[in-house]
Formats: structure tokens, sequence, C-alpha cells
């Protein structure tokens, strides 16, 4: 009895993965065919997945192998298809064994490409052997990314998508954890570039220079330490800032940090930032785009004004200027910070009083003697206890801090006597001594009633002094910077004035770089005159800013 015939194995096809690098090497795509076909043969390879005409497939030989693509089919590559024995069939026998096929990446392409094979009878194109679900294989393209994950000034992760708020004026900053993803082949340094393009500043509503001035940008490689980074105007009027080169790690990622603070005076807005992975050549890698939400509706504590009343009970109460942008002119409540102070029949600030708790007062006691209360910069204490300056100071009728009418860089004080003369007090800068001795500038202020610092309302950076005369009307004299004349001829802002019972030059209420002046009525109301910044007419018409200020004796 004869022996049953060997069944031949039946040809199979595999096909590998490649994982190639965008910027990188072809990778190598491998068909393995398992057992040799008896027929004339040819492989085709079924391409599924978005990207594939991104793709570049060569042979041994550096052929380009074209890749069909047809309407509604996913595209196809046939490998051997040419009548390589010359016999009039498509293909030839397979032998067993690898062919090599080359793969590279043209454009970046998001997800993994599925490669499956087919083995096809050259006669007819008939299936001889197909992958199959095991045997498939996948090209996957790498490609560096750069992206940026914020977090809040209180440290709050923000989520991806939400845009960093940034609230102008504010010293807390905005953090980004900026991750770079390499590709897997290291192609030496490369850089971050953070790039405010043209006509996006413009379509934001800012200009070039007060992006640079404003916008204040911190670098960290490690979050420990930041250095300060600066703007630079490219020739197309963009903005820009690289940060150091570092190593590119293959198939690894970076990580640096940036803080970001905006100064107030920047208009709110929506800045979106371009954001970039160099090459040391200037080839880019990577990009992304991360939007700034700057915001302006929460004024500085170290912009606003704060406002001082000592009741009858000699308690200290400051009123800070709101916060709210929107409600200019007004107070936020009231807090308490000190007592004692009932012992002053004078208290002048020397300079402009912050909600911050900066600047410094004089009170004099009913002795006679003036004492220096040093600002604190904590507005919860916003005053250190007294030191004294000296005594004698009863022959005054009208002291007053008077800002640095010298130019020196000091606060000053100015005095009147009972004579109607007034004097300058130097300020110095030695806490332990801070006025220097008295010069006169000139007599006759007996015809006013009340003298009031004004600040620079005058916008030429010399403070200026109020005076209110016994028929109500208000002037103005410039001041000079002259130590020797330090105000000018007075200037008339109007009459009705008397109907007050304290007129404060409070500074700057609303972070506008103008100064403000309050004022309290008979009734107890308090009006806010916005300054404008316009010698001619330095204060809009008033507005109400509050009430019940006659618990007050005294208001600074």
């Amino acid at each position: 009895m004869a022996a049953a015939d060997t069944p031949s194995p039946e040809p199979g096809i595999s096909v590998s993965d490649t994982r190639i690098d965008l910027y990188g090497g072809p990778g190598n795509l491998d068909l393995t065919v398992a057992e040799p076909t008896a027929a004339d043969a040819y492989i085709r390879l079924e391409l599924s997945g978005t990207g594939v005409n991104h793709l570049r497939i060569t042979d041994d030989a550096g052929t380009v192998l074209p890749i069909a693509i047809s309407p509604g089919e996913n595209p196809t590559l046939t490998v051997g298809e040419a009548d390589s024995d010359h016999n009039g069939t498509p293909g030839a026998p397979l032998q067993a064994g690898t062919t090599h096929l080359h793969v590279s990446a043209e454009a970046p392409i998001s997800n993994p490409i599925r490669v499956s094979a087919n083995v096809l009878n050259g006669s007819d194109g008939s299936l001889i052997a197909h992958s199959g679900p095991y045997a498939n294989g996948e090209i996957v393209v790498s490609e560096p990314a750069v992206s940026a994950t914020w977090l809040a000034p209180d440290g709050t992760q923000i989520p991806a998508g939400s845009q960093p708020t940034i609230a102008t004026g504010s010293t807390r900053a905005a953090t980004a954890m900026v991750q770079t993803q390499d590709g897997l082949q290291a192609a030496g340094g490369t850089q971050t570039r953070l790039t405010l393009h043209a006509g996006t500043i413009a379509a934001s509503g800012y200009t070039v220079e007060e992006l640079a001035a404003g916008l204040h940008v911190g670098y960290s490689p490690n979050a420990t330490s930041y250095v300060s980074k600066a703007w630079t105007q490219d020739p197309d009027g963009s903005l820009s800032m690289q940060f150091p080169l570092r190593h590119w790690i293959a198939n690894g990622a970076g990580t640096e940090f940036v803080q970001v603070t905006a100064a107030w005076g920047l208009p709110a807005g929506h800045l979106p930032v371009h954001v970039q992975t160099i090459g040391g050549d200037g080839r880019p890698y990577a990009e992304s785009l991360t939007v700034l939400d700057l915001t302006a509706d929460s004024i500085p504590a170290d912009r606003r004004a704060a406002l001082y009343g000592r009741d009858s009970a000699g308690v200290l109460w400051q009123h800070q200027a709101t916060t709210a942008a929107s409600r200019p002119g007004t107070f936020d409540p009231r807090t308490r910070v000190g007592s004692g102070w009932g012992v002053y029949n004078i208290i002048t600030a020397l300079g402009p009083l912050k909600s911050n708790g900066t600047g410094d007062v004089v009170a004099r006691d009913s002795a006679g003697v003036l004492w220096y209360h040093r600002g604190t910069g904590n507005n919860k204490a916003p005053f250190a206890a007294r030191t004294r300056i000296g005594g004698g100071w009863n022959i005054y009728n009208q002291i007053l801090g008077a800002g640095d009418i010298t130019g020196d860089g000091h606060p000053d004080l100015v005095a009147r006597d009972t004579a109607g003369v007034l004097w300058l007090y130097r300020g110095t800068g030695n806490p332990t001594a801070p006025l220097a001795n008295r010069n006169r500038i000139v007599a006759g202020w007996n015809l006013y009633n009340l003298l009031i610092v004004a600040g620079d309302i005058t916008g030429d950076g010399h403070p200026d002094l109020l005076a209110r005369d016994t028929a109500g009307v208000l002037w103005y004299y410039p001041g000079t910077g002259n130590p020797a004349a330090p105000y000018a001829n007075r200037v008339r802002i109007g009459g009705g004035w008397q109907g007050y019972t304290s007129i404060v030059g409070i500074g700057d209420m609303t972070g506008k770089n103008h100064q403000d002046l309050v004022a309290r009525d008979s009734t107890g109301k308090f009006w806010y005159y916005r300054g404008t910044g316009n010698p001619n007419s330095p204060y809009a018409n008033r507005t109400v800013s509050g009430g019940g200020m006659n618990t007050y004796n005294t208001i600074l």
C-alpha cells in the first residue's frame, strides 16, 4: 500500500511594526513570506488610516513604490508585481524570506497606519495568502510635541483647554510647565521660543510697546529660581523670546517652567502666545498655542490709595480704595488698624498712603511734640511705633506733608505759623531724624482756612498744593521743584468749597496715575473728585463716595 502524499505547506505572510521619526531617517517595514509559492505571485499591501498620503516607501534599491489611492477604498501598494521571470504573468514565484521596505514621513501623522498584506496569484489575482489579524503591522510616526500646562497663581492646575487668567498689577504669577516630547532620534540642541505675532497683538487690542514693557516672563529650568527674560522685537513687528539651548533626549521629554505677570495699565484682553521648539539652526520642530486671559478689574493694592479716619475714642480706621475698577471713587469696608491716636491734635501723611500699608505719617501731640510713624507695608498694621522728631511745633496752626517738593526723593513737610508764614522742612530719608531744619517759603498764607496736600495734579512731576480761602474758593499752587521757591503763583479751581468740613488729597484711587480728591460735607457724606491730569481743570465733577464719615474728627 502506497504511503499517502504529504501536503505542501501553505504560503503565509506577516508584516512587521515600524516606528519612525518625522525628522529622522527611514524605518524598516519587513514583509516575511513563510513558504514559497509555486505560481507566479506578488504582494499587495493595504494601508488604513489617516495620513497615508504623507508616507514615502522605497525598496532596497531606493525606488519609490507608488501608493494607489482610490475614493472609498483603503490605499494600496504592490511589491514584486513586475513580470520578473518574463513569462507573461505578473510577478514571479515567491521565495521564503523577508523583503525590506523603507518608510519615512513627509508630514505629521497623528495616528498609527495599519498595514495588512495579501499574496496574490499573478495569473488571475486570486488570494494565495493573507497576513491576518495577528500578522498585520503598524507604521507609527513619532514627532516632537510641545505643550504648556498652567497653574493659577494660587497653585491650582488649570484644566486643559482653559485659559490662564492673569490679573494685571498682581505680583502673583501664573506658572506654565512647558513640556517638550522629543522624537526617536536626537536632533541636537533645541530651545523653546515664545512669540506674540504682530497680527495677533493688533487683533487683541495691544501695542508692541506696551506688551514689551508690561508682560513680564520669568524662566526656570527646574521651577526653583526664575530669571527675568526680555522680549525682542522682530523685523515683522512680532515679539519673541527664546530660552536656553538644551540637549534633545531621544524618545524622551524635557520640562521647563515659565512664570507670567502683567503690569497694571495693560488693558484686559485675550492674548495668543505661539510656543515652539526650535532647532539650533532655527528649524521649527513642534508648536502649540496658548492664550493668556489678561484682566484689569481688580486694582492692585500698591496702586490704590488708602484713607484713614480717627474716631473720638482715638481709634484709627483704614478705608482702602475699592479693588473694583467698576466702582471708582468708593471704598472697601473699613478695618481697625490702631488705637491711642487721640493724643494727637494734628496727623498728616508725609506722602501717598497706599492700600498695601506703605506711606509715613507725622503727628503732633498737645505738648507740641512732633512724632514720626514709619509705614510698615503691612496693611493690617500700617504704622510702626512712633519716633520723636522734636518739640516746639505748637507755633504752627497747619502742618501737612507736601510730598517730595524738593526733588531729592524724600517726602517733605510744610507748616504755617500763626503769622501766616509758610515754612519748609526738607525730608532727609533718615528715619531717626526724618526732617532737616526749616526754611522760610513765603508769608501771606493766613487768607486760607485750609491747606491740602494735592499730589502732582498738573502731571509735571512736582507735587502741588491746594488752599481754600475764607470765601470757599479752592486754589492750587503748582510745584516748581525748586527748594528755594517750591510753589508758583496760584491758579483758581472754583468756588463753593466752603460746604466741606474736611478735604483730603487722597492720591490715586483708581490706578490711573491721576491724583484724586475726597471731601466730607456737614452731613457726613463723602464726595469723590476724580483727578483728570489736566492742569486747566484738575478735577472732574463730584460723585458720591459714601456716608457716615462724621464719626471721625480727623481724616487723612
